[in-house]
């Protein structure tokens, strides 16, 4: 009831006043209530005692003045109490207190943009004469109070961007004069009730972004005054009902993100001739796009992309404002010859800027027309369709144009010259279709360019040195696939920031220019299947952050570098060459997995795994002569050596004979340790040298004998079920694998205690920095003794992770899936990179084709760690790299927002995904861990910059942490097809790291 949570006094007061406006028909008297003006200070003075003020907002908040001149608070003229509490965005945190139910004058409340948390007090409802409350954009965490429905003159109640969860009140539905109900971003579930047509004065409904389910109630269409109603991103199935197009006041209608069926009925633009928004992207509406959308002339946004529309497109001629329209992902076109023809109609709209047709079946050629939209279209998208003929010149007439997509259609014919005019562009994309004749030479006036793909096309002639001096590029230039002739230009230097470069499948010849040397920001580049022949320039050590080189199928010749045995490479192709001599041994070609050096018959040496010949030098016979008096006294030296190696063992057997010896499990050319050298190397596995404890044993810090060298050495605790195999699982994966970002093994030893127990040990590079969990969650003494991880540490820890991965993954003999990623297993060396370790349930796919893993399979099982582990294995799902993806999105979220998965806030549906996603839509640093907030500041401060200059930085930085964020939630969507591949998450954060770093090395 009602005075459950006001107080007697409170609730008789009201009740008084009310008769008392009853009897009296004159205003009521000038004089304040008695305890009126105490009873609003006390409150005021709670709400003050119960949150941070970091920015000092509240300091006018004491008994130096009277309340009603206190910052943030209004108050009436006739009672001198307070009728408007206003502190929004000011950086608040804290609790709400139940007195702010004492306020019974309110009639707004304004606390939105803060940082309040825990439950929203249902003392709310004490506040009879509320009409607005804003708590939007907070922290607030369990139900909605359902007695806001004592509120009964409440106007607008908006609580969206919170972490509210719990079904929707049915007794919000009471509240017939509400105007606006804002529910979105939250973790809130269940059905919209059918009564929510008793809110007839409803103007605005938004809900999007939740985990409503069930279908959309027919009742909507009661509120015949809404006008705004946005219900995307949730769970609704079923088809959007009859009755909302019905609502000839609506003007934005929003349903994208869901499971909704059937489709848009045929009279939509009669039934809401003041519609202005529609957005259905992501259903599965069919049927055809309605003719009579062309009579909706308010129109402004059509987002009906990744549906299954069919048909013709209707003409749009009589819609002059429309500036959005994206059709793309869909099954439309394709009927007749003039497909094409609605975009002359587009073009009478004076605000175009944003037309996406691809992915459908449209065919024929694009119109001249297009060209009308010069003033204003920034993007124009038409890829993956039928399209054929010429590209129209007139293109080159929308200076606006900021990305052009055209790719995987059959377009014929030359690129237009007037693609020059395009000075705006920063993508342009035309490859794979029919395209001839030569690149030209007037894209050199496209200096924004980041992104230009003309592959697979019949292109011809050189690659002009104005192509490589386009100095934007820096995601990637792909020219492969084309008859391209002559040689690199020089000019190739001048990419300096460019990550990608294609340019397989020519025809292209000479030497590979020194000058490409200078691109030292490059990771991948691909000349493949060309003439290319000489050396490989020894300049290209200096390109560090090279990962990917692909020259198989030239003509090279010459000894192979060995400066790439110090780069950071991933793959490495060398086939079908003519290199010779004697091939490297150390960095990169102590693996033969992802290096390949077929087909190079002059080629020698190496180790084994490259199965090269032996190499053969010509002696001269004073040499022969000298050789052979060296073999002689070899020989007697061996004798001699051999004599005391007998002797030596047979006195270690005799000093040894009771106790058993552990041997080897290593391969040759490894370091043989045993139990003993291990017992001493950890002082007797003393509790000093613990490092850590895990599922299947605990590590230790040692110090061998034999090295000299601190090691991580790794104790199996073989009573475990499952030990033993994940030590062989273990081994088998790191016999085989080589990577700068997996934590080296050095040597495996198994044998027997001094007990004659089994034991079995792996030893690791130590790693001198510990784990990332260390670092992300520090206990109590690690907080002295470490320094905070940095926005840009985090960065390059989480590119190193995805290095490994996409390694693992992609370029190994044979897939491996790590199966147990988490920050625990990622450890820090002394430059603090990231480093994957514990492969104790690594598996390799497909598994059937390694019988060792095929064995142990149905008895090792992935378990992973919980709130890591992928949500398909716990149905039974098989084992894939996705699952990976999965626990590195996790990872990523958890490495910027501070929070672990199994944080005591997530709970009742709420997880980490759904907390940064929430956090996402507005207000990131909501989520982000509050030590690079902190960072941030201080980043400012140093700048010493203007205000504006402030606000400018930190949007910069922010544009950066919410790519991030992307990335982890991409990364680790319940379903495994919506998760991006961890190659295109590596490229997503390497391309953010040049961004940040362009913010912080100015500091």
């Amino acid at each position: 009831m009602y005075s459950q949570y006001c107080s007697a006094y409170e609730y008789w007061k009201v009740k008084m006043l009310y008769v008392w406006k009853r009897l009296k028909s004159s205003p009521p008297t000038e004089r304040p209530e008695v305890g009126g003006n105490e009873t609003d200070s006390l409150a005021l003075l709670e709400f003050k005692a119960q949150i941070t003020d970091p920015d000092g907002v509240l300091s006018s908040w004491n008994d130096s003045s009277h309340f009603c001149e206190w910052y943030g608070v209004t108050c009436g003229h006739r009672h001198q109490r307070v009728s408007v509490l206003d502190l929004n965005s000011k950086n608040l945190i804290g609790i709400l207190p139940p007195h702010i139910g004492n306020l019974s004058f309110l009639r707004e409340v304004h606390l939105e943009n803060n940082s309040f948390h825990a439950e929203i007090p249902p003392h709310f409802g004490c506040l009879l004469r509320l009409q607005k409350l804003f708590l939007n954009n907070n922290s607030f965490s369990g139900q909605i109070p359902s007695n806001f429905s004592y509120c009964s003159n409440l106007l607008v109640l908006s609580l969206g961007f919170n972490m509210l969860e719990g079904n929707f009140p049915t007794e919000l539905c009471s509240l017939s004069k509400l105007q606006l109900l804002v529910l979105e971003v939250n973790s809130l579930m269940g059905n919209i009730p059918s009564s929510i047509g008793n809110l007839s004065s409803l103007q605005m409904f938004g809900i999007g972004q939740n985990n409503f389910g069930g279908t959309i109630p027919e009742t909507l269409g009661q509120l015949r005054n809404l006008n705004w109603l946005s219900l995307p991103a949730n769970k609704f199935v079923g088809t959007i009902p009859i009755s909302i197009f019905n609502i000839s006041a609506l003007a934005r209608l929003g349903v994208g993100e869901n499971q909704l069926e059937g489709g848009l009925p045929n009279d939509l633009g009669f039934t809401l001739p003041n519609i202005e928004w529609i957005n259905t992207f992501q259903n599965h509406l069919t049927g055809p796009i309605p003719e009579s959308i062309s009579n909706a002339s308010n129109l402004r946004k059509i987002a009906i992309d990744q549906n299954n529309f069919t048909g013709k497109v209707p003409s749009f001629s009589k819609i002059r404002g429309l500036y959005w329209f994206n059709i793309r992902l869909n099954n439309l076109g394709g009927e007749q010859s003039t497909d094409l023809d609605f975009l002359c109609s587009l073009t009478n709209s004076t605000k175009l800027r944003f037309l996406s047709i691809g992915k459908n079946a449209f065919r024929g050629l694009i119109p001249d027309c297009i060209s009308n939209l010069s003033t204003t279209l920034s993007a124009l998208d038409m890829w993956s369709n039928n399209i054929s003929g010429n590209i129209p010149s007139k293109i080159g007439n929308l200076n606006k144009l900021k990305i052009l997509v055209l790719g995987q259609n059959k377009l014929s014919g030359q690129i237009p010259e007037s693609f020059g005019n395009l000075r705006l562009l920063i993508q342009l994309d035309l490859d794979s279709n029919n395209l001839r004749g030569s690149i030209p030479s007037s894209l050199k006036n496209c200096q924004n360019l980041l992104l230009l793909d003309l592959s697979t096309n019949n292109l011809s002639g050189h690659v002009t040195p104005e192509i490589m001096g386009i100095s934007s590029l820096s995601i990637y230039l792909d020219l492969s696939r084309n008859n391209l002739t002559g040689p690199i230009p020089k000019e190739v230097g001048k990419l300096q920031n460019l990550g990608k470069l294609y340019l397989n499948g020519n025809r292209l010849s000479q030497q590979i220019p020194s000058s490409i040397g200078s691109c030292i920001s490059m990771e991948r580049l691909y000349v493949q299947d060309n003439f290319f022949e000489g050396p490989l320039p020894s300049i290209m050590s200096s390109m560090r952050g090279l990962q990917v080189l692909n020259v198989s199928n030239n003509q090279l010749s010459g000894q192979v570098p060995k400066f790439l045995e110090s780069l950071n490479l991933t793959n490495l192709s060398l086939s079908y060459n003519d290199f010779e001599g004697a091939l490297p041994t150390g960095g990169f070609f102590k693996s033969a997995i992802s290096t390949s050096v077929v087909g190079n018959k002059k080629l020698c040496g190496g180790l084994p795994d490259f199965q090269l010949p032996k190499c053969y030098y010509k002696e001269s016979k004073r040499t022969r002569i000298s050789g052979i008096a060296k073999i002689l006294i070899s020989i007697v030296s061996a004798l001699v050596g051999v004599a005391c190696t007998l002797s030596l063992l047979y006195f270690l057997w005799f000093r040894h004979n009771k106790n058993a010896s552990a041997s080897s499990s290593s391969e040759d050319g490894l370091l043989h340790v045993s139990y003993h050298n291990l017992l001493k190397a950890t002082c007797g596995f003393s509790s000093t040298n613990l490092l850590g404890v895990g599922s299947f044993g605990s590590v230790y810090k040692g110090l061998l004998d034999q090295t000299q060298s601190v090691v991580a050495i790794k104790i199996l605790n073989l009573t475990c079920d499952g030990a033993s195999k994940s030590f062989i699982a273990e081994c088998e994966v790191l016999r085989r694998i080589r990577h700068r970002n997996l934590v080296k093994v050095l040597t495996a030893c198994s044998g027997f205690d001094f007990n004659g127990n089994d034991f079995k040990a792996l030893v690791y590079e130590f790693m001198s920095n510990g784990s990332l969990d260390e670092w992300l969650h520090p206990i109590a003494s690690q907080y002295t003794e470490r320094n905070k991880l940095s926005l840009l540490e985090r960065v390059n820890i989480a590119i190193d992770v995805a290095c490994a991965l996409d390694y693992l993954h992609h370029h190994c003999e044979m897939p491996i899936v790590h199966c147990d990623l988490k920050p625990s297993n990622v450890l820090l060396d002394d430059e603090m990179n990231g480093h994957v370790g514990d492969f104790g349930l690594a598996r390799f796919l497909p598994e059937a084709t390694h019988k060792l893993l095929a064995d142990q399979s149905s008895s090792v099982g992935v378990k992973g760690s919980f709130g890591y582990v992928a949500p398909e294995y716990g149905v039974g799902s098989a084992v894939s790299t996705e699952g990976d993806v999965y626990s590195f999105g996790v990872l990523i979220l958890e490495m910027f927002t501070g929070k672990r998965p199994i944080d005591d806030m997530f709970e009742n549906g709420l997880d980490l995904h759904r907390f940064t996603k929430a956090a996402l839509v507005d207000r990131v640093e909501k989520a982000i861990d509050p030590i690079l907030l902190q960072e941030i500041e201080e980043l400012e401060k140093r700048r010493k910059i203007a205000p504006e200059g402030k606000n400018k930085s930190w949007c910069s930085i922010k544009d950066c942490l919410v790519l991030i964020i992307e990335v982890g939630i991409t990364c680790s969507f319940e379903s495994s097809k919506e998760r991006m591949d961890i190659y295109d998450a590596l490229t997503k954060l390497q391309g953010m790291r040049k961004k940040l770093l362009e913010f912080i090395v100015i500091v």
